[in-house]
Parts: structure tokens; C-alpha cells; sequence
């Protein structure tokens, strides 16, 4: 409980006796009469009354004129040990009277109890009100007072401040609770709308998987009837590249599925070794130029001469990420050209190049609606006609570029093409001799 009092008068003796009376075993000043007598009247005049065994006594701190016991008060706040009772008397020459201190007081401690001890009549009530408002912490006490009224006042006081305190305190863990269970109740709804937004997401990916397998499958049928059809033609051979081709996309279509499932399951294999960027480069123009042609599209290469002439990386993946590239070019291109470049950027080190592969078309570019969808599995599946694939090609090239250490981003504008461009950083490497030696005996074969 707090009985921590501050007294502020300009005499010595009002402070000794106010000890007397508050504090047991408390000394006061026995040899000035004069001055008990002018405080509390001609009856108190021989002695101030001692408190009677318990009493409750009160710590007190003394301040001689207004600046002072600001001070006290100041430092009682920032130490968080508040006065709960300020006993004031109004004159005290040359500084502040206690109006003002009691003002200056309550701009630091606005909960400060203060009994305005004075003999005179400075202030009227309705003037001192104009100065410090109506509020239920003041109280003035007219002298001469006997020590009762002063026990009862610091009582009844330094009570009251502490029933505020603890109706402050109670507010303030009410509060705390508050601002508790509206933090949890947010949390419950942000972990609910999380859920919600998991499930949606859980669900489209399953009907988008839904629908790809059933897309997968006409896919799958459509080639094998074609094949079968041209094979079953009598004496005809002209449908022969047709077939093949169809095998072809069907096989890579497969390809596709099974490297998905791989990088689904973390066990996508990378075996890096010596690869030729030129026969790498030669082997993807080979594959893809008959398709291209069909569409009556250019597809072109070039290699900057910056490019080193082997690097060490996968060449099989690094092969499927550029034909994901180039057969996505050409099916979304219905005139002009595809073009596969390689260039370097510039890296920290000497022995390391950081390859450039730009997949440029001119074809329908795309829709700003379908920006965030392009690498996600089967958004093709549920947004493009069956003919155009099933949506795994972008996804399937980005998740391996990144397993090698790289990875693949697109520039487009609707209407005005598209370029995917895959980044890799690899060693440079040499041709690997055992490889070439083995050359001319195969030939030979």
C-alpha cells in the first residue's frame, strides 16, 4: 500500500511536527512552541499529539518551496515510487505559491491527492476552483487543525489514491485481456481463412489434375489412333513422318508426366558431366525444324562466340528444359519465327560461365490474366484446346532449371510474342576424350 506523502511548506518546525504526527517514534521540534502554536492553535500549543499504537505510519519527504517539490515529484514518477498524498501550504516566499505548485505539480502526477494547508485567505473557493478545476483530489484545510484532522485527511487520502490505483491497475489488465482475446480471436480467423484458402487451393489442384488426366488420355489416344490409321493404309508410305512425329510427342508427352511425378516425389536425378553447347544447340534445331516448318515458321540459332565450348552440367536436362522452350514457341506461334540464342553474362569467377538461353517467337504472346499461371502444373489443361498440349512443358523446364542450380523467366506482351530465357551458372569444362575416341569405332560399327 502506498503511504508515500510529500510535504511542501517554507518552515522548518511544520515539517517536524507533521512527522510527529504521522510517523511513530517520529521526532518533532520541542523547543518552538510558538510556531506548533501559530499551526495548530493556542489549545496544541505545549505539544504536538503523538500517533496512539497502530497507527498507520507514512513515509515522508519534504520540500521547501514549489520548484523543489516538483522536482520530487518528477523524480518519484520516473522511479515509478508516486506520492499519494501532497499536504501544501499556499505562502511560501520568494517562490511559488502552493496554487501554482499544486498546478505545476498535477501537469507531472495528475492523480497526486493535495490538502492546501493555509491560515488565510489568499484564495476564495470559487477562485481556487478557477485555477484548478473541480476535482475530487483536493481538499482545503483551514489552520489552526488538530493532529486528528491530519491522520484522518492522509488516512482517508492516501485510501482513496490507493482504491484509484487499483481500479487502474484492474483496468488495465481488463484491457490487456482484451486486446489478448482479440488477438487470439484474429488469429483463429487468419489460421481459418488459411485453411479455407489451403482447401480451395487443394481442391482446384484436384479437379486441375482431374482434368489433365482426362486430357492426358485423349491426348495419348489421339496419337495412337493416328499412328494406327497411317500404319493400317495399304501401300502407303507418305504417312510414315506422321506417325513418327505423333510417336514422338507422344513420347515426350510421357517424358513429361514421369519427370512431374520425379520432381513431385524429390527424386529427380541430376548426373552432370561434360556438355557441348553446339551439339546440344544443333540437336534441338534437328528435332524441332520439321515442326516448324509444318506452321510454316523459321526456327533459328545462334551462339555468341563468348559461349564456351563445353560446360559441366546435365546435357539431358539441359536439353529438356530448351525443347520445353522451343515446342512451347512454336505451338503458340501461328507465323514468323523462333529463335534460340546463347550468350554468357558476366560471373566472379574465371572457370565458371554463366549461360544465357533466350526462346524468342513472335507469336500471341500473354494475357496479363494468365501471367501468375504460366508455370503452374496443368493451367494449360483447363485453359487451352486439347491440341495445344497438357500444360506441364513451362513447369516441368522451370523445376529443372532450378535442380541445375538455375532457373527460367518470361517477358511478353499480349499480341507481340513471348521470351522465356533460361539462366545457368556451370564449370567450364573440356570435351571428354573417352567419348570421342569411341566416335570413329561406332561409326566403323
Amino acid at each position: 500500500m502506498n503511504r508515500r506523502i510529500l510535504l511542501v511548506d517554507d518552515t522548518q518546525t511544520i515539517h517536524d511536527d507533521f512527522r510527529k504526527i504521522l510517523v511513530p517514534g517520529g521526532t518533532g521540534s520541542n523547543i518552538l512552541a510558538d510556531a506548533r502554536a501559530a499551526f495548530f492553535g493556542k489549545e496544541e500549543s505545549k505539544a504536538a499529539a503523538t500517533p496512539t499504537e497502530g497507527t498507520p505510519s507514512y513515509e515522508l519527504s519534504s520540500a521547501f518551496q514549489g520548484q523543489s517539490a516538483l522536482e520530487l515529484v518528477v523524480e518519484a514518477q520516473k522511479n515509478k515510487t508516486p506520492f499519494s498524498v501532497a499536504f501544501v501550504d499556499v505562502r511560501m516566499p520568494p517562490g511559488w505559491d502552493g496554487i501554482q505548485t499544486i498546478k505545476e505539480i498535477w501537469k507531472v502526477d495528475p492523480e497526486l491527492h493535495c490538502v492546501i494547508c493555509t491560515a488565510y485567505s489568499d484564495y476564495s473557493w470559487e477562485e481556487t476552483v478557477a485555477e484548478l478545476g473541480h476535482t475530487d483530489k483536493l481538499l482545503i484545510l483551514k489552520k489552526p487543525f488538530d493532529p486528528a484532522e491530519i491522520r484522518q485527511v492522509a488516512s482517508a487520502f492516501t485510501a482513496k489514491w490507493n482504491a484509484a490505483s487499483r481500479e487502474r491497475d484492474a483496468m488495465v489488465a481488463v484491457q490487456q485481456k482484451e486486446i489478448e482475446a482479440r488477438s487470439y480471436a484474429s488469429s483463429l480467423e487468419t489460421l481459418n481463412k488459411a485453411l479455407s484458402t489451403a482447401k480451395a487451393s487443394a481442391d482446384r489442384m484436384s479437379v486441375m489434375k482431374s482434368e489433365f488426366m482426362l486430357r492426358l488420355t485423349s491426348e495419348v489416344s489421339s496419337h495412337l489412333n493416328a499412328i494406327l490409321d497411317r500404319l493400317v493404309e495399304d501401300g502407303r508410305t507418305e504417312g510414315l513422318d506422321e506417325a513418327l512425329d505423333r510417336s514422338q510427342r507422344l513420347l515426350e508427352t510421357i517424358d513429361k508426366v514421369i519427370d512431374f511425378t520425379h520432381m513431385e516425389a524429390g527424386t529427380l536425378m541430376i548426373n552432370a558431366s561434360s556438355c557441348c553447347i553446339k551439339d546440344l544447340i544443333e540437336d534441338i534445331e534437328v528435332t524441332y525444324r520439321n515442326r516448324a516448318n509444318e506452321k510454316g515458321l523459321v526456327l533459328e540459332t545462334r551462339i555468341n562466340d563468348s559461349v564456351p565450348a563445353y560446360v559441366l552440367t546435365d546435357a539431358g536436362r539441359l536439353r529438356q528444359i530448351l525443347g520445353h522452350l522451343v515446342d512451347n514457341a512454336v505451338r503458340y506461334t501461328d507465323s514468323g519465327r523462333v529463335f534460340l540464342s546463347v550468350a554468357t553474362e558476366p560471373t566472379e569467377s574465371w572457370d565458371r560461365a554463366r549461360l544465357r538461353f533466350d526462346v524468342t517467337d513472335t507469336g500471341r504472346g500473354i494475357t496479363q490474366e494468365r501471367v501468375g499461371q504460366i508455370f503452374q502444373p496443368f493451367s494449360s489443361a483447363t485453359t487451352r484446346d486439347l491440341a495445344e498440349g497438357s500444360g506441364l512443358g513451362l513447369t516441368v523446364a522451370k523445376q529443372i532449371a532450378r535442380a541445375l542450380g538455375g532457373d527460367v523467366h518470361f517477358d511478353s506482351l499480349p499480341g507481340e510474342g513471348c521470351t522465356f530465357t533460361l539462366r545457368l551458372e556451370a564449370k567450364r569444362a573440356e570435351a571428354q576424350p573417352a567419348l570421342e575416341a569411341s566416335q570413329p569405332e561406332t561409326e566403323q560399327d
